[in-house]
């Protein structure tokens, strides 16, 4: 018996061992993962609603092989894949109805200055930053496999396709079920998610689904492969995400696999999240910012808050002042409550805290490092979710601000400005963002609830949202 077992082994060893080896080509920096900005910590109900089964597999472009010899699945996965998808899900185009984008152009602008022929390999976070700083050409601008050839009219052809952002999604300690909820949610924020795994040999012999090896978790972690993620399903194989990879179409199936949750977070050491840019326009939409806060007490209930058009905190009917919710109720000292801040469609978000003083606090992002951008069906809590603030001893009233905004601030300078300028809150509001303000006519704020729903085609790029709190 024992025999049989051991050349069952021997025999599966040499399987794998025989087993075609394709091109990779990521290199993993885990200090500069651990630079790159993070994905906020969301509240527990944030994730209590997630589907069961999500697919981009209809928005993929055909799959290709990166060849071999070629370094270049970080190129694959970030902007064939990943920059291309984001396009056609906004625009609701499926693979055949839409041009992909090109993998040789990102690769080239990454790539180190000695890699002339395009074999050593690079880095996700640089390729990622790439889209947001360059963007990329379309595919038939510059097609695969180019190497060191991309010119400044290139430059120009990639400029209006640059994504709007890119965060990372888990540190590198996190565990393995961190990891599986947090991709999970983030494609439940309407777009694919790029990873950087660790591919031992058993990867390579994948037919539909991958089976790990006994022993591959023990294998030294010196290169990678950059996949992306576009979709998965709960009740494949117990649960698994689908991926496409950069092999052709005769690896797995037809160049897409499945791989276990449970495998896939124990493999992965970085995972990210793209989001498109909103300040570019898509013909025929209908998303606009969502946004609602909730003041909630923590011995129960919410601190009730009713609205009213501002000027000086009087009710004012110039359509260019701005809606303030103020408490229904004064609150003494020692009150203590969180404050949950909703975005219904992907936004950047940043809360202030403040009053009559005009001493202004950043509340949100709460570190350096947090990302102020959030997906869709998202609700963040300040100070946490099990956490709560508590009124000072300074009576008077109290201020609460979150900015929604299509686009990233620069919020220190926002916050000088409102600290620095002069006039009421809603005068240093307007000074401070100008132009950025959409219009009032624009808002519609609601009266059940601390929220607001903005018209889909309104110009400008963002609305406060304040909340008074009568504090005696």
């Amino acid at each position: 018996m024992r025999k049989a077992l051991l050349l069952a082994l021997v025999l599966s060893l040499n399987t794998v061992v025989a087993q075609k080896k394709y091109p990779t080509g990521l290199k993993f920096d885990d200090a500069a993962y651990e630079k790159f900005p993070l994905k906020a910590v969301l509240t527990k109900d944030s994730y209590d609603h997630l589907a069961k089964r999500i697919s981009y597999e209809a928005y993929a472009p055909p799959v290709m092989n990166q060849g071999e010899g070629y370094g270049t699945c970080v190129g694959f996965a970030s902007t064939y894949y990943l920059r291309t998808m984001l396009d056609n899900i906004r625009k609701r185009h499926t693979a055949n109805q839409a041009a992909s984008f090109s993998p040789s152009y990102t690769y080239d602008k990454i790539k180190a200055p000695t890699d002339v022929e395009c074999k050593e390999g690079s880095r996700l976070v640089d390729a990622l930053s790439s889209l947001k700083t360059y963007g990329a050409p379309q595919y038939e601008a510059f097609p695969y496999p180019n190497c060191g050839n991309t010119t400044e009219d290139l430059d120009e052809l990639a400029s209006p396709h640059k994504i709007g952002d890119v965060i990372r999604l888990f540190g590198l300690l996190a565990p393995a079920a961190q990891k599986t909820l947090a991709i999970k949610k983030a494609l439940n924020e309407g777009y694919p998610v790029v990873i950087g795994m660790q591919t031992p040999l058993s990867f390579f012999a994948t037919q539909t689904v991958w089976q790990p090896a006994p022993g591959d978790e023990r294998m030294p972690r010196e290169g990678g492969h950059a996949l992306c993620v576009i979709g998965y399903d709960d009740a494949q194989y117990g649960g698994a995400f689908r991926i496409v990879n950069s092999w052709g179409s005769d690896w797995a199936d037809h160049g897409y696999c499945w791989i276990k949750y449970q495998d896939l977070a124990r493999f992965t050491w970085e995972a990210y999240q793209a989001f498109p840019d909103l300040t570019v326009p898509v013909a025929e939409t209908t998303v606009a910012l969502k946004g609602q806060m909730e003041l909630r007490l923590r011995e129960g209930g919410q601190l009730q808050a009713q609205r009213s058009l501002q000027k000086g905190l009087v009710v004012s009917t110039d359509p260019r002042e701005l809606t303030m919710y103020r408490t229904t109720e004064s609150h003494s000292s020692g009150t203590a409550f969180k404050a949950l801040v909703n975005t219904s469609e992907q936004a950047y978000v940043y809360m202030i805290g403040t009053d009559t003083t005009f001493r202004m606090s950043q509340l949100f992002p709460y570190a350096a490092g947090i990302s102020p951008a959030l997906g869709s069906h998202t609700t963040v809590a300040y100070p946490a979710d099990h956490k709560s603030i508590t009124l000072d001893d300074t009576k008077g009233t109290d201020y609460l601000i979150v900015l929604f905004s299509k686009k990233p601030l620069t919020f220190n300078t926002i916050l000088s400005q409102l600290q620095q300028s002069s006039g009421n809150l809603t005068d240093r509001l307007q000074q401070a963002l100008q132009d950025e303000l959409i219009p009032a006519a624009q808002i519609k704020y609601r009266t059940d609830a601390v929220g607001f729903e903005v018209d889909p085609k309104a110009v400008g790029s963002v609305v406060p949202l304040v909340v008074a709190i009568d504090h005696q």
